[in-house]
């Protein structure tokens, strides 16, 4: 038991290391575009980009099917020695997304006879990258070729910030420039990665296999709903903000909704290696519930003392027009740990190809989401939006935890858990009416407290250090 323990344990950690050179290392990189953007670009053209980005964001989903989940779960099932069926998975993921973008071209050339808008262009071919890049980084995965992947995922975002700052710092062009910079990357990324997985090879109209087209649509279609909602918890609230408070206020929220993708990135480390060592059975339930026990504890110790030094490090990254931004990341952030702690709970209905299950709990939560940013925006302002953001996410967490409560088996003790967000909560409004030198103290206690917390994590790391 003990070597089993410990080879999954090693297999986990070499998995998060690959997948760290790819997604934490590149993606801290692209951070540093924050100040780059705040100090070149004005509120009003954060917005503008915010919103254009979120809007293509909502279709995304709508237009690829959402194949690229089929694509990553059929794969990673997959006798590897199975060539042919490889193909078939392959060939059918891109005849689903072909259909998806068809249908997308047809009705985006309808509406743009009888309506014009900005950066046209340049949305009809980010839409097609951004539902592209995808499907592309979910073979990979789906194949286990986890190197590859993590390589990917750094030259994206290094092509990304070269780009960005060739356009926008070297030819002022401000939005087009960061568009410009994004359709030039992933149309690299997304060309080296059709040459890797040499998908000319594998995809061909002899490899259509219409009951396993069936299969995979019937996986990933009901995910559409999910993604959207998924949209509407984090960025329905953009367009509130857009119609209440101004394209301004947009782009203050704009930078405080950048600060939680630390969280993300951070998050995306750590998930996708359990995801793929879970749906390829290598970790048992109890195994499971464990791990995911230690990581709540370590995720809202990490928000915590994000949101405690929210003041501090926003005041020395941004420029000071931006500097408000911090009043709303508090919530955002919780919103995120709750979004990931719901995301890992719901391996379980994928592992069963259960997908609807995922769709309804998430529809409700982005129901609740929406509902609160009307009723909060014109009373709180972005406060309400942060508020409404987080409350969505909650509820999906809820509704999945109660659901699958006796699978997992956490043993946590819930009273404990909800004094721990009741404290948190607390400390969100402390920070609010204390001046500069008492956020750094809070900031500094709660770095004792967060340490004194996960002390056992924290001495059993140094012994294997």
């Amino acid at each position: 038991m003990g070597d089993s323990s410990d080879h999954l344990g090693k297999k986990l950690f070499k998995e998060t290391l690959i997948y760290s050179i790819g997604s934490f290392g590149s993606k801290i990189i692209s951070f540093l575009l924050l100040p780059f953007y705040t100090f070149l670009l004005t509120k009003k053209d954060l917005g503008e980009y915010d919103i254009f980005i979120t809007t293509i964001t909502l279709f995304v989903p709508l237009v690829s099917l959402q194949i690229s989940d089929s694509a990553y779960r059929w794969l990673i099932d997959r006798d590897k020695q199975n060539e042919r069926l490889k193909a078939e998975i392959i060939t059918n993921t891109m005849i689903a997304f072909g259909v998806g973008f068809f249908f997308f071209s047809f009705l985006f050339l309808i509406y743009s006879v009888f309506e014009t808008f900005e950066y046209k262009e340049y949305f009809f071919t980010l839409m097609f990258l951004n539902c592209l890049l995808p499907i592309l980084q979910s073979i990979l995965r789906g194949e286990g070729d986890t190197k590859k992947f993590a390589v990917n995922g750094f030259i994206t975002t290094f092509l990304v910030i070269i780009f960005n700052v060739v356009f926008i710092y070297v030819l002022h062009l401000r939005v087009e420039g960061i568009l410009l910079a994004n359709i030039v990357a992933y149309t690299i990324a997304s060309l080296f990665m059709i040459f890797q997985i040499r998908i000319f090879k594998y995809c061909s109209f002899k490899y259509l296999n219409k009951k396993l087209l069936k299969e995979m649509c019937h996986y990933s279609l009901p995910l559409i709903p999910n993604l959207m909602s998924w949209w509407a918890i984090g960025s329905a609230s953009k367009f509130i903000i857009l119609h209440y408070l101004g394209p301004e206020a947009n782009g203050i929220y704009a930078i405080s909704s950048r600060f939680p993708s630390i969280i993300v990135i951070i998050n995306s480390v750590f998930v996708l290696p359990i995801q793929d060592a879970f749906l390829k059975k290598d970790i048992k339930m109890e195994d499971f519930s464990n791990l995911l026990v230690h990581f709540i504890k370590i995720e809202f110790s990490v928000i915590l003392i994000l949101i405690a030094g929210a003041p501090i490090y926003t005041k020395y990254v941004v420029n000071n027009e931006f500097y408000e931004s911090w009043k709303y990341m508090p919530f955002l952030y919780l919103g995120v740990g709750f979004n990931t702690v719901a995301a890992l709970i719901s391996l379980i209905y994928q592992k069963r190809r259960s997908t609807a299950k995922i769709t309804s709990t998430t529809i409700i939560g982005g129901v609740v989401s929406i509902v609160l940013g009307f009723l909060l925006v014109e009373r709180w302002g972005l406060y309400g939006i942060s508020v409404s953001y987080f409350s969505g996410f909650f509820v999906v967490y809820l509704l999945r935890y109660f659901d699958l409560k006796k699978e997992l088996k956490l043993g946590i003790n819930e009273f404990y858990y909800i004094m721990s967000l009741i404290f948190i909560i607390a400390t969100i409004y402390l920070m609010n009416i204390l001046g500069f030198k008492f956020q750094l103290l809070l900031l500094v206690l709660m770095l004792i407290l967060v340490s004194f917390i996960n002390k056992k994590i924290i001495l059993n790391f140094l012994k294997n250090d």
